[in-house]
């Protein structure tokens, strides 16, 4: 019996990078008309993606692509966002990312206890409640909400209230963008959404040379509200 393949097809790849990517927002419609396809096309490619990935739908299957490095994450964010997205990491922490990443292209596995080195910050004046930062970041890691009420033993409705509460809070229209806003704003931290191995595989397809570029900007970004403040 012949065994179906696993790996994402172009077009697959080209229909999750486009919904992913933060800023658009692009339904399936809107998708086809960017790739010249028909409707039915994108919503088949996306099923079938949702099959390859083991995803239970189209936002699952973006974050399983990450994961496996069927995407990389410089096809969907630009370095700016990205280090945005990770300004809960100091910018030596990224360097420090970015030697890793080295060392799983060239050697193909992490050092040992690696994944204890990472250390973030998260706002201590926090305007998410427990419980909505709970249900945000599964839903960051990809999880249903049935899976997110099966994992936090809640109610299915009560982790729709919590990521709409989230939601409207960051000033967010959907569950991914609630995510990259809560990121950004240090209300959750990069490692609660991805542990360092998951880190290192997303940015292995795009090399150490994003990471230290990420390092720089966050640098910079941090020199600057350090002159804006006066501290």
């Amino acid at each position: 019996m012949k065994t179906k393949s696993t790996v994402l097809t172009k077009e697959e790849r080209d229909i999750l990078i486009l919904a992913a990517q933060h800023g658009q927002h692009l339904n399936n419609a809107e998708i086809a008309q960017r790739l010249g396809m028909s409707v039915n096309r994108v919503k088949t490619l996306i099923h079938h993606a949702c099959i390859k990935l083991g995803a239970h739908n189209k936002n699952e299957a973006i974050v399983f692509a990450m994961k496996r490095g069927a995407i990389s994450p410089t096809e969907v964010f630009s370095l700016d966002e990205l280090a945005e997205l990770f300004c809960s990491f100091s910018p030596d922490m990224l360097r420090r990312v970015a030697q890793l990443v080295r060392q799983k292209l060239e050697h193909g596995h992490l050092l040992e206890n690696d994944d204890q080195i990472i250390y973030t910050e998260r706002r201590q004046d926090t305007i998410l409640t427990k419980s909505e930062r709970d249900v945000l970041i599964l839903a960051g890691r990809g999880l249903t909400n049935k899976e997110i009420a099966d994992r936090l033993c809640l109610a299915n409705g009560t982790v729709r209230v919590f990521l709409n509460r989230a939601w409207t809070k960051l000033g967010a229209s959907n569950r991914s963008e609630a995510v990259i806003l809560a990121l950004k704003q240090r209300e959750i931290s990069g490692d609660e959404i991805a542990p360092l191995n998951e880190i290192v595989q997303y940015f292995a397809p795009s090399g150490a040379e994003s990471l230290e570029k990420m390092a720089q900007l966050l640098s910079q970004k941090l020199g600057q509200e350090h002159i804006r403040t006066g501290s």
